[in-house]
């Protein structure tokens, strides 16, 4: 597969600036707000579109979808599918091409800004009281997956374009939308094949990083899983010296990871920690390395001894470190454990999964979308909290390929809405309709 132009009729991008608005920002949010109904449904029609990964089928569907919606504002559209030798790398069972839809206009302004959202949603693994795919409204939310990860970020990004359309108000800048793959697995999500090619240009607004609070995304951690194999032999528990025991021989493995554990977590990154987590519990003020035992399969029954054990590691890292210092250092752990361990073979297989990012928060584009969200909720600039967390985004890739952290987070989110990736994931309506508010207002006024 390789990088295509639609092949519907090419728009040509629109070089004339339009003229200038008369509209007050009153007039301006007023309209996003009669665009209410058009939010909710554009982003009911995004969730019926299963784009789960994996296996991450129907990116080419919602693709198709959209792309009509951005050519109709004027807007040139590319297609751009991964090459199928950086999808053979992505260790998970996948389906279907790797679509992403890049849809640009250059309004004649003197530098660009890149508006980022991905297409996939993770999978259903508990029961969830209603429909996933078919969403439903209570109480002023709306359910399904996706709705706060992220596909209320598309629905407004497209409603905003909308409203400039219809508005005719002049962007600040000339505008790249990114709607990409992949992010819930990493390791080669659709924004990093873009910004390696040079889609991504000037500075990105990520339409999932922020909240309709007064908060600016320092930066995130760097996700890395490490998988180890313990090898023994099987025999019956009865006479069990005929066997050597695959997970008795992951025990000396697993003290010296844990040993590693506790010397990782007391490391501190620069970046401050968002407050509410220090609140709950976070052990300081600033953004610490994660590190799990999250995963342990070995054995199928009583009377058998294992033959074969599995553990799972998930290692958070801070900018401060280096993707090659976290995997020596483990590797390292695993064979001190290895000369106490009666393993006849010890097999390491490791997944980097996204890379850390710090964002320039003292960017004029920071302060600018910080004004943004002041004008929709008249936050004051005391209110105002920089933080980040050992969560993980895909951005570390933009950062990684062309050098950019004038990376800005927005968002529907609350403090009282942590459904993403639950059962009866939702989205706040009246957030939605803010997120888009602050989005025109920062691109336009």
């Amino acid at each position: 597969m390789k990088s295509t132009i639609s092949t519907q009729e090419e728009v040509k991008p629109n070089k004339e600036p339009p003229p200038t608005p008369r509209q007050s920002q009153k007039e301006i949010f007023n309209a996003v707000e009669a665009k209410r109904d058009r939010l909710v449904s554009l982003l009911e029609e995004l969730i019926r579109i299963p784009t789960v990964v994996p296996p991450g089928n129907n990116y080419e569907e919602i693709v198709q979808y959209l792309e009509p919606i951005f050519r109709s504002f004027g807007y040139s559209t590319e297609q751009v599918f991964i090459p199928t030798d950086e999808i053979e790398k992505i260790p998970y069972p996948l389906e279907g091409p790797r679509l992403n839809l890049v849809a640009c206009r250059d309004y004649g302004q003197k530098e660009p800004v890149t508006i980022y959202a991905h297409m996939d949603v993770v999978p259903i693994e508990e029961p969830w009281t209603k429909d996933p795919f078919n969403p439903t409204i209570e109480n002023g939310k709306l359910y399904g997956r996706g709705a706060i990860d992220m596909k209320c970020g598309i629905a407004s990004m497209v409603v905003a374009l909308e409203i400039l359309h219809e508005l005719e108000l002049q962007p600040h800048f000339n505008i790249i939308c990114t709607l990409c793959t992949d992010e819930e697995i990493g390791v080669y999500p659709g924004i990093y094949h873009l910004a390696k090619k040079g889609y991504v240009q000037g500075h990105v607004i990520n339409t999932e990083l922020g909240a309709q609070m007064p908060f600016l995304i320092a930066g995130v951690a760097g996700n890395i899983d490490v998988k180890i194999r313990t090898k023994g032999r099987g025999c019956h528990s009865g006479i069990n010296f005929l066997g050597i025991n695959a997970i008795e021989a992951m025990i000396p493995i697993l003290n010296e990871l844990y040993a590693l554990k506790e010397e990782v977590e007391k490391r501190e990154s620069s970046i401050p920690v968002i407050p509410l987590l220090r609140s709950l519990g976070a052990p300081s003020d600033k953004v610490t390395p994660m590190f799990n035992i999250d995963i342990i399969h070995g054995g199928t029954k009583s009377n058998i001894v294992p033959a074969e054990c599995e553990v799972v590691i998930n290692r958070r890292y801070i900018p401060e470190e280096s993707y090659e210092q976290v995997v020596q250092e483990i590797e390292a752990a695993i064979e001190r454990g290895k000369t106490k361990s009666k393993a006849l073979d010890v097999e390491i297989t490791t997944i980097h999964s996204t890379p850390p990012f710090k964002a320039d928060i003292t960017s004029p584009y920071a302060k600018k979308m910080q004004k943004a969200l002041q004008a929709v909720h008249g936050f004051q600039d005391s209110e105002f909290i920089v933080g980040g967390a050992a969560v993980s985004t895909d951005m570390g890739f933009i950062t990684q390929a062309c050098g950019i952290d004038k990376i800005l987070g927005i968002g529907a989110a609350t403090l009282d809405n942590t459904s993403a990736h639950k059962p009866d994931e939702w989205v706040r309506i009246d957030d939605l309709v803010n997120m888009t508010k602050q989005l025109v207002h920062y691109l336009a006024l």
